[in-house]
């Protein structure tokens, strides 16, 4: 997936792609652009629903080494969040302090 982002970003030419460009790869990419930013999941689930309709979830593992606001890209770009049991907790507390609500599931 990353591969093939780069690919579609490189195709806009020399220079940094402008925010609207961004947001436009990522749309094609089924990602979301955040801060001028294009979060990657580290997987990426396809799947196919009961009603025969295609969908996917977009996973991320977050580990205490997370900065808080590495952790709110990945949330705003609407990754599940999985964490270990112990760094969860921490992890939480981080997203409290920024206002973001999400269900960090624990390993």
């Amino acid at each position: 997936m990353k591969k093939r982002l780069y690919r579609d970003l490189a195709k806009l030419g020399p220079g940094k792609p402008s925010s609207e460009q961004k947001h436009l790869v990522a749309e094609q990419h089924g990602l979301q652009a955040v801060r001028g930013k294009i979060p990657v999941p580290d997987i990426r689930i396809e799947y196919e629903a009961h009603d025969g309709e295609g969908a996917r979830v977009d996973l991320e593992l977050a580990t205490s080494h997370y900065q808080g606001r590495n952790l709110e890209e990945r949330v705003r770009a609407g990754f599940s969040i999985y964490a270990h049991a112990g760094d969860a907790l921490k992890l939480r507390r981080v997203l409290d302090q920024r206002e973001l609500t999400a269900e960090i599931l624990s390993l």
